[in-house]
């Protein structure tokens, strides 16, 4: 098992310039899963509305967790964005929605969606061979990452820019990296990372 590495290769404070650089990334993988998977943090009741209507199904939690005083067990949010009223859902926000989602689905939209909190959109793949390089695609590994406010992979702090990965492999490829970025205008960025 394990995690992939991943190479921050693009970074702007454009959300829809990032996203249409992974796009461009996505149509360089040679195999593209039929699901992506989007986890969005959303702050105000709006956000949280339109967010429910992208990604129908989609399961909701604090984005804080949230203990029993009690037991100190772990909760779950029970919240239906879809049907609670805009009071039920401001008294549990800040929440993060997440899904598989096809991936027919993930459109710009979802970057006007989801204002100023962190999202996390994984597209997993395959890169193409590179024999002459031998370099060799990994479908459990490899795949483009967007990562809105924030600057890691594994999201943690919100950052006022939005940050384009290529996953690589288990153990990295700085030189696909490379190759990659260059394909979309951009460089490697910082150190690998890791991933998924």
């Amino acid at each position: 098992m394990g995690n992939s590495r991943a190479h921050a290769v693009f970074t702007t404070t454009d959300a829809e310039e990032a996203y249409a650089r992974a796009r461009r990334l996505v149509g360089l993988l040679e195999h593209v899963d039929d699901e992506v998977y989007v986890d969005a943090e959303v702050r105000t009741v709006e956000e949280a509305r339109r967010i429910a209507r992208l990604l129908p199904g989609a399961a909701v939690d604090w984005a804080e967790g949230r203990r029993d005083p009690v037991t100190g067990e772990h909760l779950y949010c029970a919240l239906d964005a879809a049907t609670a009223g805009d009071d039920e859902i401001r008294a549990e926000l800040p929440l993060y929605f997440s899904a598989d989602v096809p991936v027919s689905t993930v459109g710009p939209e979802i970057v006007r969606a989801v204002g100023e909190g962190t999202t996390d959109i994984s597209w997993h793949g395959r890169w193409p061979d590179d024999p002459e390089a031998d370099i060799h695609s990994s479908a459990q590994y490899d795949g483009v990452q967007l990562v809105l406010h924030g600057d890691r992979a594994q999201v943690d702090e919100w950052t006022p820019h939005h940050t384009v990965f290529v996953h690589v492999g288990k153990w990295g490829d700085l030189s696909r990296a490379g190759k990659l970025a260059a394909a979309i205008g951009g460089e490697v960025l910082g150190d690998v990372q890791i991933g998924w």
